[in-house]
């Protein structure tokens, strides 16, 4: 499907946006007007592997050095963004991820 009319838009399905093989256009006539993107779950182990690839480059890092690299762009934002000041603030209790060696 090369794109998808505004009035088929009315009558497709969230199966069908689901199938969708990426971002389809939405035109009226031969105008855009819009995108559609189906969104699909992530892959656990795959997310697993990009966190835990994430964290430990995040293990080399100096948060001083950081902030003095993106000070020249403005405010650095304060927020700290681990997995357990994230699971902290949602509420979510954090799971013990043992290493596979």
């Amino acid at each position: 499907m090369t794109h998808i009319s505004i009035r088929d838009l009315q009558k497709i399905s969230g199966e069908a946006i689901g199938a969708l093989p990426g971002p389809t256009p939405v035109k009226s006539g031969e105008r855009t007007v819009g995108l559609l993107i189906p969104l699909r779950s992530a892959d656990p182990d795959r997310l697993a592997a990009v966190l835990k690839r994430a964290e430990a480059l995040a293990r080399g890092r100096d948060p001083a050095t950081d902030d003095a690299a993106l000070a020249a762009f403005g405010g650095v934002d304060p927020v700290d963004w681990s997995v357990a000041a994230v699971n902290a603030l949602t509420g979510k209790p954090g799971k013990s991820r043992k290493s596979k060696a």
